[in-house]
């Protein structure tokens, strides 16, 4: 099972060195820049909640009915 891994994360970018690196270097490059592992989850965990939180508040605004006075 030899499966190469191509994803855009995997695409050739410049290091902070100043070399043009690709693959499983070009990942950790990456995930270097955005603060690690442990930080990009935190941030996509945070983001996504941001926009459930958005969603429940639409839809609960759509759901409101003024009541009138009559």
């Amino acid at each position: 099972m030899d499966k190469k891994l191509n994803d855009s994360w995997c695409k050739p970018v410049m290091s902070r060195h100043g070399n043009m690196v690709s693959g499983g270097a070009a990942r950790a490059v990456r995930i270097a820049d955005l603060g690690g592992m442990d930080n990009i989850i935190v941030r996509v965990a945070r983001d996504t909640l941001a926009a459930a939180d958005a969603v429940a508040v639409k839809r609960r605004r759509a759901s409101l009915r003024l009541a009138s006075n009559d």
